[in-house]
């Protein structure tokens, strides 16, 4: 009776062990197929016309298209829909990932959160115009969603600062560079 118990005993912690290691895996598989993603994202956040556009949006939008006079996304000219969409639409895409736990929020908030919540300052008036003459509320919704998580997730909450008085000498770790002195001639 004694034995049958205690090989029920360690039947039972076999399992619970063996159910712990494999939610852990789920995990770091999980992780590990994010990363992709995220280098993917990021990449095209960085690009010149990425960036071009993003400044666009920020510094001209406003300017050449005043909000409030009933202005869709879509009913800007041609040429300033053409800088506006493909960043609302990033933001969008970005937003999916996020909202579905693709990839995660404090990363994104990280990396761009800044970015996100300017373009969503300025872009929408634009896109709760369109959500009107389209009758659709949740066009662009997880651009919207992404600027609310951008917003409640700290930038760095637990990020360790480097105090202001701290210096160190990186002499030693860096290799010279040549003096233009010692190059060779030219032949």
């Amino acid at each position: 009776m004694v034995l049958s118990l205690s090989s029920l005993v360690v039947s039972i912690l076999a399992l619970a062990v063996s159910g712990g290691v494999a939610v852990r895996q789920l995990v770091r598989m999980r992780h590990s197929n994010m990363l992709p993603v995220a280098l993917d994202l990021f990449r095209e956040f960085r690009t010149p016309h990425f960036r071009d556009n993003m400044r666009y949006i920020v510094e001209d939008l406003w300017t050449e298209h005043p909000p409030g006079d009933d202005t869709g996304i879509l009913d800007l000219p041609d040429d300033d829909r053409a800088r506006v969409v493909p960043v609302v639409s990033y933001f969008n895409n970005v937003g999916v990932l996020v909202a579905n736990g693709v990839v995660d929020a404090s990363t994104v908030r990280s990396f761009m959160g800044g970015s996100v919540l300017r373009a969503w300052d300025r872009a929408a008036p634009y896109l709760r115009t369109e959500r009107r003459h389209r009758a659709d509320p949740s066009y662009n919704a997880y651009f919207e969603h992404l600027a609310a998580r951008c917003i409640a997730t700290p930038p760095a909450a637990n990020l360790e600062r480097v105090a202001p008085d701290w210096t160190y000498d990186v002499t030693p770790y860096v290799r010279p560079s040549r003096r233009p002195t010692d190059r060779p001639a030219a032949q």
